[in-house]
């Protein structure tokens, strides 16, 4: 009934809209107001992405500073223990997603085969399920007849311009390759032609031309189903925070010991305190420490010059939060782990003091953890540099939208071997084979937050001051906000703790 009311409304002020975006409002009360928002934008055709942002920005009620909250936008549990405000603690550590213990790799062809078979055996079946695709295999275009329309579903291998200005790819499945011309002058492909990378696993709708060529008339990624958020029965809060990098002489300490203080009551009036005992889960999303010779010149900017004293100052300011708040903790680029993705968790060698302490687990980078039956991706986000590289359109001032392309494509590594570096695990753990109700990253040291098809998705803070690096590319970071999520409600309340970029030193 909402439906014919909306179509009602959009036809009354001449606009369009298509068949998902109708949908993701048919489940609002708010929906009139957003089209009239896209309309007053100039969006007569009005498409889910923008009913989407609109949804989540923050003017209008996503986040909230400070103190006052605007509304937002494998089941058994492992562990469970202490109090809630009415409901006992329940998580789960999902270690089948964590290389932690499981890397094997020799870095062997047959490492890099088993990999990206993996990769495209998983998500070709996203891909056929999510969009109701009947693929041929590549090795039959030849005999298909000319004009025929069909699904093919395969990887990138290559991807360049047309002397005419076309986009063509290489597209290759388990057998064969093929290539696939994009044309300009399909407009509704244009911004997948733009977001599209090697590696990518794609469905494509084509015509053929040749017996090795093809045209696309759609294009279709593994995507996220469309979702309402996740609701808790249970008035629980997560709170998160990232790139501490402890150890260098940029590290805020004065702001953390305040954010210290605030977690654990000190601080803040009688009904602060009163939301502040509510936050029962803490996500820390990497750099947790600047480490040793990570780039040129780091030893001078040091202020811990030794690694294990570096843990050791970390261990001593993370066992100061509230023993009844169970910590998760992913390693990052400068943490005491491999550099390339996916990561092993910190070991126990640098931080044993973590590792005795009952409410604090160490995970890899990539993992996973269900929490109050909200499954939580966590990831440092380290391959969001290659992305933000090869991508047009995307800002490290929204890096949330960053996020949501790597959701698209259900993979949180862009390409292989472009940019960032990955290890050819057997099993490839940058895949996003859940539908997460929750994602964490840090690295980008800039914060923000967005909804994607009922996924909550936090780009955490910094506990670093501005370095000369990012003065140099023009970046500035967002220090000392800690968001806190009600995973009652889905509101976020945004806790600073600096009033603004304090002096280099």
């Amino acid at each position: 009934m909402r439906e014919k009311e909306i179509l009602g409304f959009v036809g009354e002020k001449r606009a369009f809209i298509g068949n998902e975006a109708l949908q993701i409002l048919a489940a609002r009360e708010d929906w009139k107001e957003i089209i009239e928002e896209c309309i007053k934008e100039n969006e007569f055709f009005i498409k889910p992405e923008s009913v989407e942002k609109k949804i989540v920005r923050t003017k209008i009620g996503l986040v909230e500073k400070e103190e006052h909250e605007q509304p937002a936008g494998h089941q058994p549990e492992e562990k469970s223990g202490g109090e809630t405000a009415d409901s006992d603690l329940h998580y789960r550590i999902m270690s089948e997603y964590d290389v932690t213990n499981q890397s094997f790799s020799q870095g062997t062809v047959q490492d890099f085969i088993n990999l990206f078979q993996d990769k495209y055996l998983t998500l070709r079946k996203m891909v056929q399920l999510h969009h109701s695709l009947s693929p041929r295999p590549i090795s039959r275009l030849k005999a298909m007849p000319k004009k025929e329309q069909f699904d093919l579903i395969g990887m990138v291998a290559r991807k360049w311009q047309t002397k005419n200005g076309h986009t063509a790819i290489e597209l290759e499945d388990m057998e064969k390759s093929c290539i696939a011309v994009i044309s300009k002058n399909e407009r509704s492909l244009e911004p997948a032609r733009e977001k599209l990378m090697l590696d990518d696993v794609i469905g494509v709708r084509v015509e053929k031309i040749s017996d090795e060529m093809v045209i696309v008339k759609e294009l279709f990624w593994a995507d996220m189903p469309q979702r309402k958020m996740k609701r808790s029965k249970h008035d629980v809060r997560v709170a998160s925070i990232s790139d501490m990098h402890v150890g260098s002489r940029l590290f805020l300490e004065t702001p953390f010991h305040k954010f210290i203080e605030w977690i654990n009551g000190e601080i803040g009036d009688e009904k602060e305190k009163q939301e502040i005992k509510k936050i029962k889960y803490l996500m820390v999303t990497g750099d947790n420490v600047d480490g040793i010779g990570i780039y040129p010149n780091q030893f001078n900017e040091l202020s811990i010059k030794n690694i294990f004293e570096q843990y050791a100052k970390f261990s001593d300011l993370i066992l100061q939060i509230p023993k009844d708040i169970q910590i998760f903790i992913i390693p990052g680029q400068h943490d005491a782990v491999r550099w390339a993705d996916p990561q092993p968790a910190i070991p126990e060698r640098v931080a044993p003091k973590l590792y005795e302490a009952e409410n604090v687990h160490l995970m890899g980078s990539p993992s996973w953890v269900e929490i109050e039956g909200f499954k939580t991706l966590l990831y440092h986000g380290s391959g969001l540099h290659t992305l933000f590289s090869n991508v047009s359109g995307l800002s490290y001032l929204e890096p949330q939208y960053a996020i949501v392309e790597l959701l698209k494509k259900r993979d949180l590594m862009p390409a292989y071997g472009i940019g960032h570096t990955y290890v050819p695990e057997k099993k490839d753990y940058m895949l996003v084979r859940e539908e997460p109700d929750l994602v964490f990253i840090g690295d980008l040291h800039h914060s923000g937050y967005t909804c994607y098809r009922g996924t909550m998705i936090i780009d955490n803070s910094t506990w670093q001051g501005r370095t000369d690096y990012q003065v140099r590319l023009g970046h500035i970071p967002t220090p000392g906000i800690v968001p806190v999520i009600n995973l009652k409600t889905g509101n976020i309340i945004e806790k600073q703790f600096i009033e603004s970029e304090p002096e280099k030193e």
